[in-house]
């Protein structure tokens, strides 16, 4: 497994005391390190208000980074700015503006995945419908994000999905037997949410805790399981990416 970046903050309000959207320097100062650190497998989303079109901008006309860089993002989420939640809609008509969008931001799609994929999302035509017109546009990998079991299983029983994206860490442990259904399957996971959306970096009474002890044991407790893939952490700070990537080649032993 790697560390791979996680992209929902620099495009919309997320997580425990979120501070407003970063400035297009920062994000730049982010990304760049990001490319740095060897952090390289980038999640986004078409419901991650103007996440898509940052990276966008930032990769254009930038070949020799774009090479360096897997792009993932989602469709089947809807959020626009004045919302205080986002909504799944897995019709064909929702999917194929999303994907639209993602392809007019987005210099390319590495990886696909279904968004809030429910089992009743990944019993609905019209998601295979889409997937398969991804397909025609080129794009070459497909994914599920579930939050339940079930899902998961349908997700792979289908064919359709070489990637699952899971919810896991020491708060939220009710997605630990996927990593067995995924060596099983030979599919590759994406962990997200391994700070607890940081709540997990914070004490009590919701301060900021200090030092790397806090995340260490987080990342700790995903690395116990044995995958392939990537543990995405998110940000919008460079510096707290830095932070994160040290963190990570010192439980490798680099």
């Amino acid at each position: 497994m790697k560390l791979g970046l996680g992209l929902i903050e620099i495009g919309r309000p997320w997580g425990a005391g979120w501070s407003g959207l970063p400035s297009d320097e920062q994000v730049e100062r982010l990304l760049e390190a990001a490319l740095e650190e060897d952090v390289t497998f980038w999640d986004t989303a078409s419901s991650y208000g103007s996440s898509e079109e940052r990276v966008g901008r930032f990769l254009r006309g930038r070949q020799d980074l774009l090479a360096r860089v897997t792009l993932a993002t989602k469709f089947g989420d809807v959020w626009e700015p004045g919302m205080e939640e986002s909504y799944g809609d897995h019709s064909y008509d929702a999917l194929l503006r999303s994907l639209d969008r993602s392809l007019a931001r987005l210099p390319r799609i590495d990886l696909l995945q279904v968004h809030r994929a429910t089992e009743e999302a990944l019993r609905r035509e019209d998601v295979y419908r889409a997937l398969e017109e991804a397909r025609r546009r080129g794009v070459a990998e497909f994914g599920a994000s579930v939050k339940t079991m079930e899902a998961a299983r349908i997700a792979v029983d289908s064919g359709w999905f070489g990637w699952l994206q899971i919810p896991y860490n020491p708060l939220r442990q009710e997605m630990a037997p996927v990593f067995a259904l995924a060596r099983e399957r030979g599919v590759r996971l994406l962990v997200n949410r391994p700070f607890a959306e940081g709540s997990l970096l914070r004490d009590p009474d919701g301060r900021p805790v200090e030092g790397a002890e806090a995340r260490r044991r987080a990342f700790e407790f995903i690395r116990a399981q044995a995958f392939e893939g990537f543990v995405l952490a998110g940000t919008k700070s460079a510096e707290h990416l830095r932070e994160n990537a040290r963190l990570w080649r010192s439980l490798e032993g680099g």
